[in-house]
């Protein structure tokens, strides 16, 4: 089938395909690093707030990040299932 322009539309999608899934992925891994790091920020700043002798809140957060990003990896990639 052809686009109005002239390009054919299983072409394109030929070509733009697997350039959608690289950013696809490439934006949920930076949104996964963005969780962890907020969450292990988070972490360094309560510590720091209560002036803690063992970074607790640093390790709580880092896992709490870890948890969320795979959460929303796993939330993100059911989509193309449904």
């Amino acid at each position: 089938m052809k686009i109005d322009d002239g390009i054919d539309k299983d072409e394109l999608e030929e070509i733009t395909g697997p350039a959608k899934s690289y950013a696809r992925f490439g934006a949920l891994g930076v949104q996964m690093m963005a969780a962890i790091v907020v969450f292990l920020l988070l972490g360094r700043w309560l510590d720091g707030k209560l002036a803690l002798k063992t970074p607790w809140f640093t390790v709580v957060g880092v896992f709490m990040g870890i948890a969320g990003a795979l959460w929303f990896l796993f939330k993100e990639t059911r989509k193309g299932e449904n």
